[in-house]
């Protein structure tokens, strides 16, 4: 082991790098793993990643370590050395694991929580993710940062090892100390970056958040995990309380499209509806992807990675602009899942209701799909975008009292063809519009939906 020889982790990053090439780990964490071992954590891997080390803390380690540092403190190396002797004893079988079910039943509130984010799993394949928004605060310390799946698989068939091994490959972390399971779906709570101080767990935390790519997320959903949580595990209890408790009121789940107005009285009446007159707050739009729909109004709302105008979160008081498949993405309903969710419908979109205090948007500016007509009627092409201050957050949580966008409603529009075909989306053949689903999000061909147009087809929206 080169860190028992004190060999310093600049040098031992220099050998994997000339070794491994950028398939190397980092500086940082070589040095993570340095501190590790001086520590006694024991470090196991049966398939060491990208050539990293394999650190066991034994008694010949040890006397390594005191030979070539004579000012190490012997209390710590006579710990080590009892680390070291409990797990040998561990592997001769002289020691169990210990039980880590719980006996307690999961609280109500808790369940109902979970029940949602399985039917996201059931039509996404992805588990929903969530993040403490105190990870993003550096008024607010984070003394234990918990790593939460909740699995949906009998805890008969669990098997936490071979769980464990999958986690290390697909997040490409290291360890995780698992404190709790639970029965009924299986709850898995283990403490992650547990020797960092409060700075440097956020700052992992938050990179591990950006590091959940699709493909890392349809790989997750291959182990059935349904749910993902990463921080404090506090505020993931008072969330779920939270949602338990926001009452949904079914009289205002209405239609809202040409012909059905429900609002008979003056817009601006004199009535404060909070501590501002109910007028002040603009309403505008932020069309999402399929698979964000329900993670968002769950999460938060995420500022936008094409930053045209600057950082923030985009929005629109067009809804006819959020629409556009760059903005919402077009999904064609496929899955039995999907059906029996949406009914009769064939494809859907999502845009979210959103209102934001005039003076949090930042900036009002043109439109950047390049247009070449009137996108919608009712508003200038030059002033369709706007700009809302993030006020530093990278996400958006609409539980959080100083939000500065406050989502109302979730937009839903069912069509029983492609919604490019509707007379509200003609305006997207005169603007851009492609093939690459990173840009567009068209649900369908270009050039299939171009022939739909030529035969003439024409789509309608589902309104029940």
């Amino acid at each position: 082991m080169r860190a028992a020889l004190n060999i310093q982790p600049r040098v031992i990053h220099e050998e994997l790098y000339s070794v491994h090439g950028d398939q190397a780990p980092c500086l940082r964490t070589v040095e993570r793993w340095f501190q590790r071992f001086r520590e006694g954590q024991v470090e196991l891997d049966d398939e060491a990643r990208s050539g990293r080390p394999i650190a066991v803390t034994t008694p010949d380690n040890i006397e390594q370590v005191r030979g070539n540092s004579p000012d190490v403190d012997e209390h710590v190396l006579q710990d080590q050395g009892s680390r070291s002797k409990e797990i040998n004893n561990r592997r001769g079988g002289e020691e169990e694991e210990p039980n880590k079910w719980s006996t307690e039943s999961m609280p109500s509130k808790e369940k109902a929580y979970y029940m949602k984010c399985k039917k996201y799993y059931h039509i996404t394949e992805m588990p929903l993710i969530s993040i403490s928004d105190d990870i993003f605060r550096d008024d607010i310390e984070l003394n234990l940062a918990s790593l939460v799946f909740v699995i949906d698989e009998d805890d008969n068939a669990f098997d936490e090892k071979i769980f464990l091994n999958r986690i290390y490959s697909i997040l490409n972390i290291d360890h995780v100390d698992i404190k709790i399971m639970q029965k009924g779906c299986i709850k898995v709570v283990a403490e992650i970056f547990k020797n960092f101080d409060s700075k440097f767990k956020k700052i992992e935390i938050k990179a591990l958040y950006k590091s959940l790519t699709d493909e890392i997320q349809k790989e997750l959903g291959k182990l059935k995990i349904f749910f993902m949580f990463m921080g404090d595990i506090k505020a993931l209890y008072e969330k779920q309380i939270s949602r338990y408790e926001v009452t949904l009121y079914p009289e205002w789940n209405l239609l809202y499209a040409i012909g059905h107005t429900y609002w008979t009285g003056a817009l601006q009446d004199g009535r404060d509806r909070g501590n501002q007159p109910y007028y002040w707050w603009c309403i505008c739009y932020h069309g999402t992807k399929f698979s964000h729909g329900l993670s968002i109004l769950l999460s938060g709302l995420a500022p936008a990675s094409r930053a045209q105008h600057g950082e923030g979160i985009y929005a629109t008081p067009s809804i006819i602009y959020a629409s556009h498949p760059r903005y919402a993405e077009v999904k064609k309903l496929a899955s039995s899942n999907e059906k029996s969710f949406f009914k009769n419908g064939n494809y859907v979109q999502f845009v979210l209701q959103c209102r934001v205090h005039p003076k949090d948007i930042k900036k009002i500016a043109y439109e950047t799909l390049d247009a070449s007509t009137t996108i919608d009627s009712n508003i200038d092409n030059n002033a369709i975008e706007w700009v809302i201050d993030s006020k530093g957050k990278p996400v958006v949580d609409f539980n959080d009292p100083d939000s500065t966008v406050v989502c109302t409603g979730l937009m839903i529009r069912v069509t029983d063809n492609h919604p490019g075909l509707l007379p509200e989306s003609e305006w997207w053949f005169k603007s851009h519009l492609c093939t690459n689903e990173r840009c567009c999000q068209l649900g369908i061909n270009l050039e299939d939906l171009n022939e739909k147009i030529l035969n003439g087809e024409k789509s309608i929206i589902l309104y029940e």
